[in-house]
């Protein structure tokens, strides 16, 4: 693919948010690229602020990897897109030529609320990662504080009470963008239950990648090479000048989530980053709670007066990846109200399954097995390894009569072969999750 140079979506309307007729031209090149994929029965199947480049107030759409093109399979999708772009009820069953039409809804509504009133997308991008949706809007447009504001706007109300009426129905129910916009094909609004009592069921936060605690060193660590959302209070804030390499002279903070000389979680920020920063993180910012959003980076490992010590974490490049929460955001996106994020530490990792394995064959040979008490069923990969443990076992008994097999002498060929296949399933899996 051509090198396409531009802004991301999120940057061209931060710097245009004000420009009412580039914001209406912006929706007016939606509304053309909509028609245009729909007409060749192409769908992206990620439009999101990241995906969508501005160039010279052209879009180009990049990141195809979950695209849909005409002799494709529908219904079979690897992934479900950005989910503050995306149908509340959207599935990889959905992949297919009309994939995109909540998507481009969604874009447009925002676009026209943003041209009326541009304090909307300062208030409600939540860094970036949003035009002025999110998902917990779809999943509660009762509920939601943007679709209130724009239900408060007369010019807006019926497209926002459409998108409501969309976000309950079924996914194969939502309409192009030009029947949206011409109040056809509607799915009819769900009633809204009534109970006589102050009581409403709680909907925990959706983010668009996996919640992790800034504390919780062991689960970030597990996270490398993912994009996730780390949710911390800031204990420290260190600057400094870098001394060596293409960083030296030049200004660095290490914002932490912890004791930086033991097992901590931080957020880098080089020179680069800095300069992207519209607010430069101080000493002030400690006690503060914020969210971070990035790659999770290997971690780096240090030694400090003979004591070694280890951070893990996320380097910022852009301004839209730190955003300040206030105590009762940080903790319900960290699910202490009710949110359905990612928990950690309650499933055994690969990590673990090696970890138990490797126990197992250091046993000696004669030792008796412990009386075990019954477990729940093992997950697919470890069902898995632990078909390989037994299988590499040198087996005593006759083939007719199952019979307890004792863990291996310690032969180098046969553990180091048997290492060489463990690892390389733990490989494949491992790349088949994060796929």
């Amino acid at each position: 693919m051509d090198w396409v140079e531009g802004e991301t979506l999120d940057l061209y309307l931060a710097a245009n948010v004000r420009n009412t007729s580039r914001v209406m031209a912006l929706r007016e090149r939606f509304s053309r690229l909509e028609a245009y994929i729909r007409r060749n029965g192409i769908a992206h199947g990620d439009l999101q602020n990241l995906n969508v480049m501005v160039q010279k107030d052209e879009l180009r759409l990049i990141d195809y990897d979950g695209m849909f093109v005409p002799g494709m399979m529908p219904g079979q999708g690897s992934e479900v897109g950005h989910k503050a772009f995306q149908h509340p009820r959207r599935t990889t069953t959905d992949f297919g030529p009309d994939m995109d039409r909540f998507s481009f809804i969604a874009v447009d509504l925002s676009l026209a609320a943003v041209a009326r009133n541009p304090e909307l997308q300062q208030r409600y991008n939540n860094g970036g990662e949003s035009i002025i949706f999110r998902a917990n809007d779809y999943a509660d447009p009762q509920g939601s504080p943007i679709f209130a504001e724009l239900r408060a706007i007369p010019e807006l109300k019926a497209s926002a009470d459409r998108l409501a009426a969309i976000c309950a129905a079924p996914v194969a129910k939502t309409p192009t963008l030009a029947e949206f916009l011409a109040g056809q094909n509607i799915p009819a609004a769900a009633p809204i239950q009534v109970t006589g009592k102050a009581e409403k069921a709680t909907i925990g936060y959706i983010g668009p990648y996996p919640v992790l605690r800034g504390t919780d060193y062991a689960a970030v660590e597990l996270a490398v090479g993912e994009r996730v959302e780390i949710v911390g209070q800031i204990i420290s804030v260190k600057e400094g000048v870098g001394r060596r390499g293409r960083g030296r002279g030049l200004p660095y903070v290490f914002i932490n989530f912890g004791k930086w000389n033991e097992h901590s979680v931080k957020v880098t920020l080089w020179s680069e980053g800095l300069g992207q920063l519209s607010a430069k993180p101080s000493e002030a910012w400690v006690g503060r709670w914020i969210s971070v959003t990035g790659l999770v980076e290997p971690p780096y490992h240090g030694s400090f007066r003979g004591q070694s010590y280890s951070s893990v974490g996320v380097t910022v490049t852009s301004d839209g990846q730190i955003v300040q929460l206030s105590p009762v955001e940080a903790k319900f996106r960290l699910g202490a109200v009710g949110s359905s994020v990612r928990k950690t530490g309650t499933s055994s990792s690969n990590k673990d399954v090696l970890t138990q394995l490797k126990t197992e064959r250091r046993k000696p040979a004669g030792a008796a097995a412990p009386a075990r008490t019954p477990s729940p069923p093992a997950t697919s990969n470890q069902q898995l390894l632990a078909t390989l443990n037994v299988q590499q076992r040198p087996n005593s008994a006759t083939p007719s009569t199952p019979a307890p097999v004792p863990p291996p002498a310690d032969s180098g060929s046969v553990n180091g072969w048997v290492w060489v296949i463990v690892i390389g399933v733990i490989i494949f899996l491992m790349s088949r999750c994060t796929g």
